[in-house]
């Protein structure tokens, strides 16, 4: 029995090992600290940084490395589950602004594209590119969940009425009706949403250009009340938009076509 007991506290304490948070240890007097989940990336950042940019330094042993990327997990980090390429593309950006570029500009602007192609949220928080005058510009990515959204009530409202008229005229099982139903009640819920409900619509994310709050941008005309002009002045809703971040009241420019949102950088706040 007693055996037992000891085993099991010995599983007990591998367990408790497992899950303790990562502390940082000092090289001299080896007292540990706690330290936050922004220093904890930092950290996990500069030792790929050395790593890869300094011909494998290591700034941690293996040990420590491993406990710290388990941490970085547990605790929901997407720094640690950044892949290679968006490795790559911020360690990229860290060097250059240290003068000690890891990369050159075709190099550079084929991997910036293609992580822009494949949606990769390092690219949208990127800081935003200002020129001389002021005028800066961030990224905008399509928030494909939320433009989904907008395609509901017409999808749904096309099945009620496929079934509805399945039932009465075929009579089929409610069932079956859905399934026969579906695929016209997709086609109708596209043409209503495009034409009725909301007239070709786009919600993106994009950091605001001034503050770099994130927020949320939409395209489109609901129930055509800005081409009414049952909101102010009539105007048909373009592929350029005017928007003003919620957080610092600065006005933006939105293109869809370009994808950028564009706006003048506060040089009081710099």
């Amino acid at each position: 029995m007693a055996r037992v007991h000891m085993q099991q506290e010995t599983i007990d304490d591998a367990s408790a090992a497992f899950y303790d948070e990562y502390v940082e240890t000092d090289p001299v007097t080896g007292e540990k600290t706690t330290i936050s989940m922004n220093e904890k990336e930092r950290l996990y950042l500069e030792c790929l940084d050395a790593y890869y940019n300094e011909n494998g330094k290591q700034l941690l042993p293996d040990s420590e490395y491993e406990k710290l990327k388990l941490d970085l997990d547990f605790d929901g980090s997407k720094v640690a589950v950044y892949s290679k390429d968006e490795i790559r593309f911020v360690l990229a950006n860290k060097r250059f602004k240290m003068g000690k570029p890891v990369m050159d500009d075709k190099e550079y602007d084929e991997l910036r594209n293609q992580l822009k192609t494949l949606g990769s949220l390092v690219i949208l928080h990127e800081g935003a590119s200002c020129t001389v005058d002021g005028l800066c510009k961030t990224d905008m990515r399509e928030d494909a969940g939320k433009t989904r959204l907008l395609y509901l009530p017409g999808t749904a409202g096309g099945l009620i009425l496929v079934c509805e008229l399945i039932y009465w005229t075929l009579g089929l099982d409610p069932v079956l009706s859905i399934v026969l139903g579906s695929l016209p009640a997709y086609f109708f819920g596209v043409w209503f949403t495009e034409n009725v409900f909301a007239q070709k619509p786009l919600v993106v994310q994009a950091t605001c250009p001034n503050c770099n709050y994130l927020q949320n941008i939409y395209f489109g005309d609901l129930f055509s009340v800005m081409t009414d002009g049952m909101a102010g002045p009539a105007a048909v809703p373009g592929d350029e938009i005017v928007c003003k971040c919620p957080n610092c009241k600065s006005e933006n420019t939105a293109n869809r076509n370009t994808m950028l949102l564009v706006g003048e950088k506060d040089l009081a706040k710099v």
